[in-house]
């Protein structure tokens, strides 16, 4: 189906909501994570709705339908891949990364993505610790880590993945050598919704709000 990058912006943005919120979409929720006017939402909504895309109901929402979902979870796909290719193969900042793919994953058709995924040797996880899409379209729904506020003072775990949509989040974890990969210590728990940290590559406690710790997955580390 061909549609434009602004209107799959909007699909995914509805996705996302739908994750967070787990309820159908009101307008003005769209409005705020596109950045747009909620006239500008309306118009939009009509437009998916007639394709298919989405369900709305007056007075409750938006929902996506099948194929609206199967449009995002392709986008996702192709967004992974790119941010693995650009990171392993272009050093590309992880910090930086996100914005670009960004950009690139409206304009790369699924034959370049699963060329993509051949040269990549078909990654199960990119380069935030997320989960890939594989050609069907699946994403496996066993999960490998534990959110970071799951674990106790004292425990030593290894960080699996990092959240990507937030710049400053991304980038305060980044200065403070928290990456996929990294080992750290629980360090204290502070009745401020605080947690302080150790990790290996710093070793100096590093202050998370709850919130940003709790999108943190990590794991226990191979014995």
């Amino acid at each position: 189906m061909d549609l434009s990058p602004i209107a799959e912006e909007y699909l995914k943005a509805i996705s996302t909501l739908e994750t967070e919120h787990a309820r159908p979409i009101r307008t003005v929720e769209i409005a705020d994570e596109v950045g747009v006017t909620s006239a500008s939402v309306s118009s939009m909504i009509d437009t998916l709705d007639e394709r298919g895309l989405l369900e709305y109901t007056p007075y409750k929402g938006v929902e996506l339908t099948d194929d609206g979902e199967e449009i995002v979870t392709t986008l996702v796909r192709k967004h992974r891949l790119l941010e693995t290719f650009l990171t392993e193969q272009l050093e590309y900042r992880l910090t930086d990364v996100h914005e670009e793919v960004d950009r690139l994953e409206h304009h790369i058709s699924d034959e370049f993505a699963q060329r993509l995924a051949t040269f990549l040797d078909d990654p199960t996880i990119d380069s935030h610790g997320d989960p890939i899409p594989d050609t069907a379209l699946t994403v496996s729904e066993k999960s490998t880590h534990t959110p970071l506020t799951e674990y106790e003072v004292g425990e030593t775990v290894v960080v699996a993945q990092v959240p990507d949509r937030d710049v400053a989040v991304r980038e305060h974890l980044f200065e403070n050598g928290i990456d996929p990969g990294t080992t750290l210590t629980i360090d204290d728990v502070l009745p401020v919704d605080l947690i302080t940290v150790v990790p290996d590559s710093v070793a100096a406690p590093v202050s998370l709000p709850t919130h940003v710790a709790r999108r943190i997955g990590a794991r226990v580390p191979d014995q």
